[in-house]
């Protein structure tokens, strides 16, 4: 008998399309790309939706995971799409109620898109020069100014963080109407073992008024809002987040 030979599906045309434009528009440097560059990144991310990733094995590995367990902290779940060198392309999953803790992408672009519900975003640029605190401390806080405080959903189309502007640090949280799911694109590639890329961290943020003389100008009631003091900290005991596997077409 002759056995029929199962070909895989191809992969979503949107989804292969975005994978060519970041292999044509990335060279893995942490220099930000060019203004044309991110708005056809952009572009192709906006074409992309939940169908494209396989996002129902994120949808069953939460409720499966997660139903009843109010006594412990949600589970993020994230997965990697695709990645080389140069890139890396990832989807993330929150249940709802479950917040990604304020952290940075240090020498990193991060492009992001809603894929499905809802996520209230808070990013921060640093002030420069970085003005702190307490001079001196491994622990003293520096001061950041606000870029995002604003709700996102998949109509919102992509948005853009750079190494330095755009809001490098930042914290999104699903809102309490249901989970969300998020696509990013990163470039250069995070490496944790690499021996030049730094390390990303975590950080707590605090009111200007924890230290409103430390910064000797005249600055607005408007100015002062949008002033933050953040404190790196220690990778929070209660995030947790599992790696699930990418199980979509392959990409070619």
């Amino acid at each position: 008998m002759h056995r029929q030979t199962v070909v895989p599906p191809p992969p979503p045309m949107a989804l292969q399309r975005l994978v060519e434009a970041c292999r044509s528009s990335f060279d893995g440097s942490d220099t930000p790309p060019a203004a044309d560059v991110v708005s056809f990144v952009c572009s192709m991310i906006d074409k992309i939706g939940p169908e494209d990733v396989a996002l129902m094995d994120d949808v069953r590995f939460s409720n499966e995971i997660n139903a009843g367990g109010h006594q412990n902290s949600p589970i993020i779940t994230y997965k990697s799409i695709y990645e080389c060198s140069n890139f890396t392309i990832t989807v993330f999953f929150l249940p709802q109620g479950a917040a990604m803790p304020l952290h940075d992408h240090p020498g990193m672009t991060v492009f992001s898109k809603l894929l499905v519900g809802s996520a209230h975003v808070v990013s921060y640029d640093w002030v420069c020069p970085r003005v702190c605190a307490v001079a001196g401390s491994s622990k003293s806080e520096m001061l950041a100014e606000k870029v995002l405080d604003r709700e996102f959903t998949s109509a919102s189309g992509a948005w853009v963080l750079f190494p330095e502007t755009g809001g490098n640090l930042h914290r999104f949280v699903a809102v309490k109407d249901g989970p969300c799911a998020f696509l990013d694109v990163i470039t250069p590639r995070y490496s944790p073992t690499s021996e030049t890329q730094q390390q990303f961290a975590f950080y707590k943020d605090f009111p200007y008024e924890l230290h409103p003389n430390v910064v000797h100008s005249e600055l607005t009631e408007e100015q002062k809002r949008r002033l933050a003091w953040l404190q790196e900290i220690d990778e929070p005991e209660d995030l947790r987040i599992s790696n699930l596997p990418y199980r979509g077409p392959p990409i070619e």
